[in-house]
């Protein structure tokens, strides 16, 4: 009987020609889309789940109360990791993290062999938490020796060609300290912590100058992890340790809890003290887009199935008369549509493979169509799925009809047919508002991110690291720069300028009232920073080398100013490390974070000769930018021999924090456009339908002088009612949903009446071009044809 219902359904395919073609076109792009959401998704979820008892591994995250409002943050005193393994039982493993984005990438130097690379500093138990595969070295005591280097799979075959008997092979960091290899690890693409190397935080801490802040309970920079023993209740342990900074410094402002490590990859956004997603929220919004993609191209199928189904009416009704029953009608059009759904999931397959090195390109992921048995089962589902929802209402539809109507031709759709039918081009089109507005909505928000000003001059500048000779003589070297004819000015700095690098909450200030303590940015600069940069001064100075020496002084921004509550802030003092400064300048805000924060208070310190300023700042001018930056390196490379000269533009590395955002409306746009597309195949089978059944009514129209434009008209209209009925629900949910996105920033456009407007009239326009071809091909029908059964 299966056999037979297979073969039928194939007779009936290739019968109908046009019909096969349409919902083949509609169910393959669906399901093809689907599952490129489906690889990406899975490709978000498989971050940092890797590692041996995942589920123990946490980071120590705090909340902080800062002028009477409550923060967030990853970061914390490398002390803490030391004090709660001890005072904290559950703690099996604690290590302090001193990530890479705080430091320039080393010269690493084996031979003649010179890379730079990006690495961080680990505490002892680093390796004991985070499980990554161990080729060479033992995990419990690669990082015993101060002079100690783990290096990556691929930085061994860079540096050594191989990887094979290189523990105890020195390598020279910076043309100075040489360290001995102790283990060579591999790091896997998903995992979101990517390094080169690591090296003990002890010696970050106690042997690198100027740097063992990283140990103090004022210096909030380091990142904590902690492996639990099995069994602990994060709950109470949260309770426990949320006193810890307390207990321990008397600090109340600062309250610790521990997150699940493996989360974070995806909850990375912080606002107003608590998480709102980040990459979740993307992963959440591509799953329903998915959803909804695979469900308008089953209503396709059944719009289209309804449309061809006087067709089948006299098919229906012979097997009736002989005996069939309706479950087995039911039966043979669910496995017309399930084969239906397996050969366009086939097909699917195929398209996503064909386009996987362009959506690769588009992701800036390398996700591979590997055909493991969970993809193989999620194929399946998918098309069980498709071709169960897709074939249903048909299949329901066509078996109810009475032989005898059917046989004689009188059988009509009931009035909860047409709505059924209505409904679904009306959730079709709800979506397609929806999507619309999402996508207008993602393009002026992103628009908005690059055009605002960021309180400085990004444009113009590159930037890049110093190290060797260059450390600690970073301003002699920007004078030299300044005498390059296309050099504007230059200066130097410790911070990036797009994301936070280092402060502290151990500050004080005259008049201060308040025992909480509030965290402030720091910045160290050289003279010029404030001029190179394009920064602007509300009040005050900023340093300069006329007014004698400037070590002792300091400059705020404007929202420092108002967190201190300081009504003339010019000479005031502050006491910062132990020091005491006099304020000399105000900055006016300046981002130095994304737009998804707001501007945090800050300092900056006057970094002088003797100290390492780690970043140069050089302004060129927007001409002949590429004789200047050879310029550059040519008196980089003198002054600075055995270290290759790298540099990037600042402009490039703020837009780079949008990326993920540029990337989520770059397929919001195309899948937008798939979803729209696949909705027009089903309001063109929609007409088709429409106009088969009002055939009769159209020739007599016709023949008492109706004309092609008023038939057209007349068809046209019953969709574009349609169509203004999913305008009115789509509407204030995509307003809703749209305004939930946009207070993920901090900094954001608003939703402006036009883009209801522009998504409202394309939709309109959508719908008229779609239908008027169906409309008038069928007001062009000779008349005598449409009744000659009369």
């Amino acid at each position: 009987m299966f056999k037979n219902y297979i073969k039928i359904a194939f007779r009936n395919l290739k019968k109908d020609k046009q019909f096969t073609f349409l919902n083949m076109l509609g169910l393959s792009a669906g399901i093809a889309c689907t599952l490129l959401i489906y690889l990406w998704v899975h490709d978000e979820l498989s971050y940092d789940k890797f590692f041996d008892n995942n589920n123990q591994i946490y980071q120590v995250m705090e909340h902080r109360k800062n002028s009477g409002s409550q923060g967030l943050t990853d970061e914390s005193s490398g002390l803490l990791s030391d004090v709660i393994k001890v005072q904290e039982s559950d703690v099996k493993y604690a290590a302090a993290v001193a990530p890479p984005d705080w430091f320039q990438k080393s010269t690493l130097t084996v031979g003649d062999k010179s890379i730079r690379a990006k690495g961080q500093y680990v505490g002892k138990d680093y390796f004991k938490i985070f499980s990554f595969k161990m080729i060479s070295g033992d995990r419990y005591k690669v990082l015993d020796a101060k002079t100690s280097i783990v290096i990556s799979e691929d930085l061994a075959k860079r540096l050594f060609n191989t990887t094979d008997n290189i523990i105890g092979k020195g390598i020279r960091v910076q043309q100075d300290k040489m360290v001995f290899v102790s283990g060579v690890y591999q790091l896997p693409v998903h995992s979101s912590q990517q390094f080169d190397f690591a090296q003990p935080f002890d010696y970050l801490a106690e042997d690198v100058p100027g740097q063992n802040w990283v140990k103090s309970w004022g210096g909030g920079g380091p990142h904590n992890f902690i492996m639990l023993k099995e069994g602990t209740d994060i709950n109470a342990f949260n309770k426990r340790i949320a006193n810890l900074v307390t207990r321990n410094t008397g600090d109340t402002a600062r309250t610790p809890f521990a997150m699940c490590f493996s989360d974070n990859y995806l909850q990375n956004t912080f606002n107003h003290g608590s998480r709102v997603g980040g990459r979740a929220e993307y992963v959440k919004l591509f799953s329903l887009v998915a959803l909804f993609i695979l469900i308008i191209a089953c209503i396709n199928f059944m719009n289209l199935s309804t449309a061809r189904a006087s067709g089948r009416m006299k098919e229906v009704g012979i097997k009736k008369v002989i005996g069939a029953e309706r479950s087995q009608l039911i039966i043979q059009f669910l496995s017309e549509s399930t084969l239906m759904a397996f050969i366009t999931t086939a097909l699917a397959v195929g398209i996503a493979w064909l386009l996987l090195p362009q959506f690769n390109q588009l992701t800036g992921k390398v996700i591979q169509l590997d055909f493991t048995p969970s993809l193989i089962a999620t194929l399946a589902g998918i098309a069980l799925f498709t071709g169960i929802v897709s074939g249903s209402y048909p299949a329901l539809y066509l078996s109810k009809f009475q032989p005898l109507a059917i046989l004689k031709g009188k059988f009509n759709s009931s009035f909860s047919d047409l709505i059924a039918r209505k409904g679904l081009v009306v959730f079709q089109f709800t979506i397609s508002v929806m999507l619309i507005v999402a996508v207008l909505v993602v393009y002026r928000q992103i628009n908005f991110i690059q055009s605002v000003n960021p309180g400085y001059s990004k444009e113009n500048i590159i930037k890049f690291d110093t190290e060797g000779k260059l450390l600690g003589h970073e301003g002699e070297f920007a004078d030299q720069l300044k005498n390059i004819p296309g050099v504007v000015n230059a200066s130097y700095t410790t911070h990036n300028m797009v994301g936070r690098n280092f402060g502290t909450a151990g500050l004080s200030w005259d008049g201060r009232s308040s025992n909480k303590d509030v965290y402030f940015e720091g910045f160290f600069a050289g003279f010029n920073f404030v001029e190179t940069m394009g920064m602007q001064m509300t009040a005050g100075r900023s340093f300069s080398k006329d007014f004698g020496a400037d070590g002792n002084k300091v400059l705020v921004n404007e929202t420092a100013v108002k967190t201190m509550n300081l009504k003339n802030p010019i000479g005031q003092n502050m006491k910062i490390f132990g020091g005491s400064f006099q304020i000399i300048g105000v900055l006016k805000d300046f981002h130095f974070e994304s737009l998804h924060e707001t501007v945090k208070p800050m300092f900056m310190l006057l970094r002088g000769q003797d100290n390492s300023g780690f970043r140069m700042m050089i302004r060129i001018k927007a001409d002949h930018q590429q004789e200047t930056i050879a310029q550059i390196q040519k008196a980089y490379e003198s002054y600075n021999p055995g270290f290759p000269f790298t540099y990037n533009f600042l402009d490039e590395a703020y837009q780079k924090q949008y990326e993920t955002e540029v990337r989520v409306s770059l397929l919001a746009e195309y899948f937008s456009g798939l979803a729209i597309i696949i909705s027009c195949l089903g309001l063109f089978g929609l007409v088709a339908f429409t106009a088969q059944k009002r055939r009769k009514e159209i020739g007599i129209r016709k023949v008492v002088g109706a004309s092609v434009k008023n038939i057209t008209f007349m068809l046209t209209k019953d969709f574009l009612k349609l169509v203004f009925i999913a305008v009115l629900v789509a509407l204030p949910v995509s307003w809703w949903l749209m305004s939930q996105w946009l207070n993920g920033f901090a900094y954001r456009t608003d939703i402006s009446l036009i883009v209801f407007i522009v998504a409202v009239v394309s939709v309109i326009m959508i719908t008229i071009i779609t239908v008027s071809f169906q409309a008038v091909k069928a007001a062009l029908v000779n008349p005598v044809k449409s009744l000659r059964s009369e």
